[in-house]
């Protein structure tokens, strides 16, 4: 039979000498890689015997920045522009005003006098185009005029005055 009575007797003597056993067992080596392995990087980071590293000289650079405005060029003086003048007298080519008709208004005429038909009735400042003239006839002297609607007609210088388009 067995040396031991009971279950705890067993216990007693049998589970200190397994503990024993599995506390001897584990080796050592692993821990001592490990240790050397550290003490290496530590060494390796930190070498008592290497020079101090030479202190560089710091050389601070500072740009020059150079900065040219652009040349600047005057706008060029605009020269006056002529005032048109009115114009003293009445030519083809010119324009005229009509003045001094008021309510009658002018008449604008077929041909050049007082027997030709009436072609309508032009109002107090109204400008015309001078085509061609002058010819005398009833005791005016009439231009032959084209108005704003392309009319075109005979009028008495009696009431044009030359004036600007």
């Amino acid at each position: 039979m067995s040396d031991f009575n009971t279950q705890s007797d067993y216990e007693e003597e049998v589970q200190p000498q397994t503990r024993a056993k599995s506390r001897r067992g584990l080796p050592l080596w692993p821990l001592v890689v490990i240790l050397l392995l550290i003490l290496a990087v530590l060494i390796t980071l930190w070498n008592p015997f290497a020079p101090p590293p030479a202190i560089q000289p710091t050389i601070e650079v500072t740009p020059i920045v150079t900065l040219s405005l652009p040349t600047l060029t005057p706008f060029p003086t605009p020269s006056p522009q002529p005032t048109p003048t009115l114009p003293t007298e009445i030519t083809v080519g010119g324009y005229v005003k009509v003045i001094g008709a008021e309510a009658d208004q002018l008449s604008y005429r077929f041909g050049p006098g007082m027997d030709y038909a009436r072609l309508k009735l032009v109002k107090d400042r109204t400008i015309l185009k001078v085509l061609d003239g002058p010819e005398e006839a009833g005791g005016y002297i009439w231009w032959r005029l084209e108005d704003e609607d392309g009319d075109i007609g005979w009028a008495a210088e009696k009431w044009l005055e030359p004036t600007l388009p």
